[in-house]
């Protein structure tokens, strides 16, 4: 389908549409394929086409400069000491890197083509990923991604300026103006720091079937816009023409905007060097690979769980038939019994969940600000993505123990029952693993929750992993033991 500012208004405004009902829109409509109307978007720059005339850049300015940040001074004093505020409101004409006032810009470099000089100018600005893991770990669901278009939008009303969006992203693009925010009516010393912002793709006006700024006011026509699969194909086809190259195809395991370049992306790396506010265009790993192998591992956890419990039985010479012949809850070996009633698997448990809680909060941007990462032996906390396949990992642990001990309750292995508090605790619990597991599952690409319901998500599984906490404390501040004896 030739891709035509009418068909891009027919089925931008057909995504929106979706969007806002729910809908699943299958029929053509005006020429527009049924997959320009349930797909994502995605844009194609022929940088050899841009002029550097920056309208683009100006556009963006027009459209979005009632969105950009009015900072309240003076900016709050930040604890702890050396915390640093970020402050663009007096810088508001820095055009040359990426700002919370200029969420778009153009880099020039000078390379070599077939032994003479070209210049180059590229618009730059968010890559919008397809598994995009500023929205995946964005701890209050501020960053979220939009299915129905693929777009990565921050939410100004719930952002807290924590950055850990910017830290998480291969190019680092989000950019944080402090004194604006709701952190400035929480805890604007101590936590918080004000809001991210970045490109969204103009989404206001794609909600209402207009072209995004920067692509509607381009003199060159240097960005196509359309439903990603026939834009892709479109980037590969010129670039088979013209021995091009492509970038965003495969980087971050997949972005929504494609650059089509006439020299390898390693030169313009050489040439472009990235800092502060320029992202790089060297390769890039696709930082949420792991979620598929995470996902698996603590799915199939419950399962080590139950098969370690049976085969613990099975070791122990305990079947169907003597478990009628033996007292109920009655245990076969006296060192089992040591070890599971209070002993090993207590302890182990205990410390794999005072291990998972402090990993927990350390999924919050917390480590460096209060420099828990720079004391010896903790250096990877200041690590999100370390801190994450930890807490997983420990998770999956947890799981399985629990199954292991629940496997060994079920078949009467293990003398007493629970007492109410007991009760209390594991449906306390329950929801912590639910809210977990809701929370793994986002960073499947496949599945995305709406800001809403992530943010519902993550205060459900941090608001009860701290009263899990605070109500094991007083179980046995008070000694109030979890398990009574069967008489």
């Amino acid at each position: 389908m030739a891709l035509t500012r009418r068909n891009f208004l027919v089925g931008a405004a057909s995504a929106a549409g979706i969007a806002a009902a729910g809908l699943d829109a299958r029929a053509e409509t005006n020429g527009a394929s049924a997959s320009a109307q349930h797909a994502e978007y995605a844009t194609l720059l022929d940088i050899e086409k841009c002029i550097g005339c920056g309208q683009c850049v100006e556009g963006c300015r027009e459209r979005n400069g009632s969105r950009y940040p009015e900072v309240k001074k003076p900016l709050p004093v930040m604890f702890p000491p050396g915390t640093k505020d970020e402050d663009w409101s007096d810088k508001r004409d820095v055009d040359d890197r990426l700002t919370p006032y200029n969420w778009l810009y153009i880099e020039s470099v000078t390379v070599q083509k077939d032994g003479a000089p070209l210049e180059l100018h590229i618009p730059r600005r968010c890559l919008h990923c397809t598994n995009p893991p500023c929205a995946n770990l964005c701890p209050w669901g501020a960053a979220s991604r939009q299915p129905e278009t693929g777009t990565v939008s921050i939410d100004s009303q719930t952002c807290l300026g924590g950055a850990k969006c910017r830290t998480v992203c291969p190019w680092h693009i989000p950019q944080r103006q402090s004194g604006v925010g709701l952190y400035l009516d929480l805890m604007p010393r101590f936590a918080g720091n004000g809001i991210m912002y970045k490109c969204d793709r103009c989404a206001d006006s794609f909600a209402h079937g207009q072209l995004p700024a920067c692509v509607e006011v381009c003199p060159q026509q240097v960005q196509t816009i359309g439903p990603r699969d026939e834009i892709l194909a479109q980037a590969r086809k010129l670039a088979q023409e013209r021995g091009a190259y492509l970038y965003g195809v495969t980087e971050n395991g997949g972005t929504n905007t494609f650059y089509l370049s006439p020299v390898p992306f390693s030169e313009l790396a050489a040439q472009a060097k990235p800092g502060p506010g320029k992202p790089t265009f060297a390769p890039v790993a696709d930082s949420m690979a792991q979620a598929g192998n995470l996902t698996r591992m603590l799915m199939t956890a419950p399962l080590v769980g139950v098969a370690g419990a049976l085969v613990s039985a099975a070791r122990q010479g305990q079947g169907p038939n003597h478990t009628q012949a033996r007292p109920q809850g009655a245990l076969h070996d006296p060192k089992t019994e040591a070890a599971l009633s209070g002993g090993l698997l207590k302890k182990l448990w205990v410390t794999v969940a005072l291990l998972l809680g402090f990993t927990g909060m350390m999924q919050l941007p917390v480590a460096s600000r209060y420099g828990i990462a720079k004391v010896p032996g903790l250096t990877w906390t200041g690590d999100f993505y370390t801190t994450l396949n930890v807490h997983y990992i420990l998770a999956a642990l947890l799981l399985a123990l629990g199954l292991y001990w629940l496997t060994l309750q079920v078949r009467g292995r293990l003398r007493g029952r629970l007492a109410y508090w007991g009760k209390v605790r594991l449906a306390v619990l329950g929801v912590v693993v639910l809210s977990g597991m809701a929370r793994v599952a986002k960073n499947l690409p496949s599945i995305t929750f709406s800001p809403g319901m992530t943010t519902f998500i993550d205060l459900v599984h941090l608001g009860f992993a701290v009263l899990l906490g605070v109500l094991c404390l007083w179980l046995w501040v008070t000694g109030r033991g979890a398990w009574r004896e069967d008489g």
